[in-house]
């Protein structure tokens, strides 16, 4: 009786070791994107820092109308270095793919507010897609998503 149930349990173990796998990199990179997410808007939140006490030159009062890096000492690109690289002046981004490119910042003059948008395209660690088994190479799922933050704070 013994000899006939030798092996089964290394078959088992082949026929879930797949599924555990999944199951194990699935919740890493949610945690990751997690991480991400919550980095990107603690950065967000630095940046906006920084720009709600230089958006306003030599305390004139209200923000400029058009809000840009003349009107302010340089605060625009300033802020979107900090918000990128940590400190101005940076070239290594935080967030890997991050760009200034993708920092947009916009002023709402009848309040002095200065709203941060951040869009930053989320790529998984382990591929961009994933492909539908047998069922030709156009069958494949995009796991790639965006992450937006902003923020939106009243100039000093």
């Amino acid at each position: 009786m013994k000899s006939s149930n030798r092996g089964v349990a290394a078959v088992e173990f082949s026929i879930m070791l797949p599924l555990l796998l999944l199951l194990a990199f699935t919740t890493g990179e949610i945690g990751r994107a997690l991480f991400q997410y919550s980095h990107l808007t603690r950065m967000v939140r630095d940046a906006g820092r920084y720009l709600s006490t230089t958006a306003i030159p030599n305390t004139t009062g209200s923000v400029p109308d058009p809000l840009n890096d003349s009107s302010c000492q340089n605060c625009i690109s300033n802020t979107k270095d900090i918000l990128v690289y940590g400190f101005i002046g940076g070239t290594v981004p935080q967030l890997n793919g991050l760009s200034t490119s993708n920092v947009n910042i916009t002023v709402i003059p009848s309040t002095d507010s200065v709203t941060i948008t951040v869009d930053y395209d989320w790529q998984p660690l382990f591929g961009e897609g994933a492909s539908h088994f047998g069922l030709g190479e156009q069958a494949s799922t995009d796991l790639s998503f965006n992450m937006q933050a902003s923020y939106t704070i009243r100039a000093l």
